[in-house]
């Protein structure tokens, strides 16, 4: 587990995988809850806790088919009604009340080689709209049931960070388990 600091926010999709995770403010995101609302909210939270450490997006990754009939990610999130490259300016609303961004939704950052799957330009945009960092896997992720208050789930796989400027500054390869290599696929 991650302990993060506080204040921090937590939109949890209403089909999470695993934990949903409790900050200094949550939100459970109804399905029909539109990309725009749900960034206004997160503003909101952020503007009258003075600022927010970590901003966490916990939900699916949206998944593509490759050409080998491969599922990959890079194609957005499922949070709310659901949020893509289409929706990435809008997190300029954020800015500069949220200092870092962590999704923890499988594959976000993945470029899938399939139209419209480029996560990598997914998180790079959101990472200079909201002038904030930006951490995403580029693999399926395995969460945790229950998780105490303050804390997240740890990455697996391969797990980048955008600058507000967008580009990658850090990188760290934290591998997978052995079951979830052979039924999810190694990178």
């Amino acid at each position: 587990m991650i302990k993060l600091p506080q204040p921090s926010m937590a939109l949890n999709a209403a089909d999470v995988p695993g934990a949903r995770y409790r900050m200094y403010n949550s939100w459970d995101v109804p399905a029909t809850e539109k990309p725009q609302h749900i960034l206004d909210w997160a503003a909101c939270v952020a503007n009258g806790a003075g600022g927010l450490h970590v901003l966490v997006i916990n939900c699916h990754g949206f998944y593509g088919t490759s050409s080998t009939g491969a599922s990959v990610g890079g194609f957005g999130l499922k949070l709310g009604t659901g949020i893509t490259r289409l929706d990435t300016p809008r997190f300029a609303m954020l800015a500069p009340s949220v200092s870092n961004i962590w999704i923890t939704a499988c594959g976000t950052a993945r470029i899938s080689g399939v139209a419209g799957g480029d996560g990598h330009a997914f998180c790079s945009e959101i990472a200079r709209a909201a002038n904030a960092f930006v951490v995403a896997a580029t693999t399926h992720q395995i969460g945790d049931l229950w998780l105490p208050s303050g804390y997240i789930d740890e990455f697996e796989g391969l797990v980048v960070r955008y600058n507000p400027r967008g580009i990658i500054d850090w990188h760290q390869d934290y591998s997978r388990g052995i079951v979830d290599g052979l039924l999810n696929g190694w990178d």
